[in-house]
């Protein structure tokens, strides 16, 4: 036990440390200048200036002390107002999106390992190869397509784009858990094939055990400890693809609120001034930190007590 707090502490450390780097990096002046050249023609220009980053510095700070917390945003909010409200809105369709891909991409991988035959691995593998390669945001321009067809042609109307209806919620739920529902799957078959190997199954079917009690009671019982390895590389996923979801389906969480604090621009004007909103990225970045911080522990405490060989001291 003693072990494992020590990695906890760790990972801890390690939050802090990143918070802090992360912070300093978005405090950086992004005053920009301007200058004509010999062709008479304006060009923008950025200098680092140390007094400009230290003054940035120090204005977050005074706002930190004045209010007690992280701040107020552009929209005269408090921050943690804010992260209070966005939050429930991602983490509805963060966690059951994080169940259903593991569910989904489990069964995947099992047909995969099921169904390796020349004919099976190419339909049933391809489509698992097919799903990781096409970028997330090309599959759900295909699904909304799809669905726009269907309604076209008798489909009861469905509600793609906001987040006020269960249509909303449980279409975003859908498109972010496809993704990494394909990883998991290659994952899946991956270690199942490794397992295969095994004396014990040789031995099982060797007895004349039902294949598919060797898959369930004894092959995939004993994949998950590796799969659950995988569990941080599933749950980045899902948060990288939280901000492609709501921005395709104009669902109001934690990534287009950060895309909205960011001001981003798609045409500069020489001269023109790139503010951001400070503190709402700063605190929406550090909410962003404390899930993944959460969800290594979690890791962390269910690889300790699900694995014993990973009980020795690693931070």
């Amino acid at each position: 036990m003693l072990r494992l707090m020590i990695r906890l502490l760790g990972s801890l450390l390690l939050w802090c440390c990143i918070s802090i780097i992360l912070i300093l990096i978005i405090l950086f002046p992004r005053d920009t200048g301007t200058y004509r050249d010999d062709s008479y023609r304006d060009v923008m220009y950025y200098q680092f200036k140390w007094e400009n980053y230290k003054e940035n510095i120090k204005n977050y700070l005074h706002t930190v002390e004045k209010y007690k917390g992280l701040g107020k945003t552009d929209r005269d909010q408090r921050v943690e107002t804010e992260l209070k409200f966005y939050f429930k809105k991602s983490i509805i369709i963060l966690f059951p999106a994080l169940l259903l891909s593991i569910v989904m991409g489990i069964c995947k991988g099992i047909l995969d390992y099921k169904y390796r035959g020349k004919i099976g691995r190419f339909f049933w593998r391809g489509a698992t190869w097919l799903g990781q390669s096409v970028p997330d945001f090309f599959l759900i321009f295909l699904v909304q397509t799809l669905l726009f067809i269907g309604m076209r042609h008798g489909l009861p109307r469905i509600d793609m784009y906001g987040d006020d209806k269960l249509s909303n919620v449980l279409l975003a739920i859908f498109f972010l858990s496809m993704y990494p529902a394909f990883v998991i799957a290659r994952y899946t078959c991956q270690t199942m094939e490794e397992e295969e190997e095994q004396d014990y199954i040789k031995t099982a079917r060797a007895k004349g055990v039902p294949e598919r009690a060797v898959l369930l009671r004894h092959m995939l019982r004993n994949c998950l400890p590796k799969l659950h390895q995988h569990f941080m590389v599933i749950v980045l996923t899902l948060l990288s693809g939280m901000f492609v979801v709501e921005l395709l389906t104009s669902y109001h969480g934690i990534g287009t609120r950060l895309i909205t604090a960011m001001h981003i621009k798609y045409t500069i004007m020489p001269g023109e001034s790139l503010p951001i909103d400070t503190s709402a990225v700063i605190g929406f970045s550090l909410l962003i930190l404390v899930m993944l911080l959460i969800a290594q522990w979690v890791e962390q405490i269910i690889s300790y007590f699900l694995d014993p060989k990973r009980r020795r001291f690693r931070l």
